[in-house]
């Protein structure tokens, strides 16, 4: 994982690998309490850090891919 600058703000930042529970919701295109009700009940992966869930970026992508391979059976 590398730290790069953003242009725009000039903070450096981390590539997203954990994403919000809002940011997962947009990715999935669903509600913000519907993503967090995914996670707290493991339908998606997802990690508690403190108070703060967090999705993986990776196991949320596999999950949806694997839905899909189910889906088309």
């Amino acid at each position: 994982m590398s730290i790069q600058k953003n242009e725009q703000t000039g903070h450096h930042e981390a590539p997203r690998d954990l994403l919000t529970i809002a940011e997962a919701a947009a990715l999935l295109r669903v509600g913000r309490d519907t993503a967090y009700k995914l996670a707290t009940d493991g339908t998606i992966p997802a990690v508690r850090l403190g108070k703060s869930i967090r999705v993986p970026r990776a196991a949320l992508l596999a999950h949806v891919e694997r839905l899909a391979a189910e889906a088309v059976r």
